[in-house]
């Protein structure tokens, strides 16, 4: 899963940028304007050693606000945790945590994605948002399908969802099928005058038909993992991690006596950025 350390860079317009990344209470350092951006985190990807359908997990909902910061104001920041991972080799994910920022006037709320399900063909829906200037709903995981990818965070509208493969097949039906992309994808992370840009593509399914344990198939930041389909049934299947938001993809398996585990994906941590777009 991609750190959001891993996209951040200097320049752009806007002066400081703030990554809040576990819950705290934050006391702006300087008076002056900003950009909040509350990102909630994705739910992980279902788990199924059956050849059944199985879904990915969605991404967590996205709200941004622009206030007036001082440095005599307590915000009270709530950083949603990814859903972890099934713990078993036939089971449902779990829902991603909740993201908001609140200083008794604001109050932005970034819900977490859903669950993967097994033995389901149901869409699982990403979080909802509230309070922000923009609300926008994370992308849904896949689902009614052997392969389901993560949904992604949606910052221009409601997330990309995981695309849906089947791995019932030996023809590579699941060829360029990938965990849903964020809609600000750039080379860079930037941030000019309080845009969130920067995001990532959603990983690439395996369907794996040659004996390779399917792993590494992560979600960029704001994108949904990648789904695993495992034919050997001695060895393992791990879908891909969401990136920051994103939804965990699912795993499956063609045989049921499968003796390695088979486990979907986590959910993306959530994330709250504060942006200055000026001081004093």
């Amino acid at each position: 899963m991609s750190n959001f350390t891993d996209f951040i860079s200097g320049g752009g317009g806007t002066l400081y940028t703030i990554p809040i990344t576990a819950s705290t209470t934050w006391t702006p350092p300087y008076d002056g304007t900003a950009v909040i951006h509350c990102i909630g985190a994705g739910g992980s990807g279902g788990s199924d050693e059956s050849n059944g359908n199985v879904t990915g997990g969605g991404a967590g909902g996205y709200s941004r606000k622009s206030v007036t910061l001082s440095t005599g104001t307590n915000w009270t920041m709530v950083v949603g945790a990814g859903g972890a991972q099934p713990t078993s080799n036939n089971a449902n994910g779990n829902a991603g945590g909740n993201t908001t920022a609140t200083d008794g006037s604001s109050s932005l709320v970034a819900n977490g994605g859903g669950p993967g399900l097994t033995n389901s063909t149901a869409a699982v829906a990403g979080g909802s948002a509230s309070g922000g200037d923009v609300n926008n709903t994370g992308g849904a995981g896949g689902h009614n399908g052997t392969m389901c990818g993560g949904g992604a965070v949606g910052v221009l509208g409601t997330g990309d969802a995981g695309e849906v493969g089947t791995g019932a097949s030996s023809g590579g039906a699941v060829i360029n099928k990938y965990g849903g992309h964020s809609d600000v994808q750039s080379p860079q992370f930037e941030n000019t005058n309080g845009e969130l840009r920067g995001g990532g593509r959603g990983g690439k399914f395996l369907n794996d038909w040659t004996g390779t344990i399917p792993v590494n198939l992560d979600g960029g930041f704001l994108a949904g993992g990648g789904a695993a389909y495992q034919v050997q049934t001695t060895r393992s299947a791990q879908g891909g991690d969401g990136g920051i938001g994103g939804g965990g993809a699912s795993a499956n398996c063609a045989d049921v006596s499968q003796s390695g585990f088979v486990v979907g994906g986590k959910g993306g941590n959530g994330l709250i950025l504060v942006m200055y777009t000026s001081v004093g």
